[in-house]
């Protein structure tokens, strides 16, 4: 079994998080929660009184307990919410349509 606590480097931290209110995370779920990296991309930036809307993809498993397990990684005021599990191909207009409602 991975180690939950490990948090990997990450190549790249030049992601303008300040210019946006919501923010659209995407991973592949791997046995109901998120990799570790995506802790290490949380835990990296200021994320307070954003709304993070996860997606991912799964070869079989939901979300799980994924919003919970990432709480931890930012601060009290930065909402997670469960998006969508994007397996298959889903139409443009579906995917317009579930943005649109964030």
């Amino acid at each position: 079994m991975s180690d939950k606590s490990s948090r990997p480097e990450l190549a790249d931290k030049s992601a303008d998080i300040a210019n946006y209110d919501t923010v659209l995370l995407g991973f592949p779920i791997w046995w109901y929660v998120a990799p570790t990296i995506i802790n290490t991309f949380l835990e990296s930036y200021d994320f307070s009184g954003k709304k993070i809307a996860l997606f991912a993809t799964s070869g079989g498993s939901g979300f799980g307990k994924t919003v919970e397990s990432l709480k931890g990684s930012v601060l009290s005021d930065t909402q997670i919410i469960e998006g969508r599990i994007l397996n298959g191909k889903p139409s443009e207009s579906e995917l317009r349509a579930w943005v649109e409602s964030l």
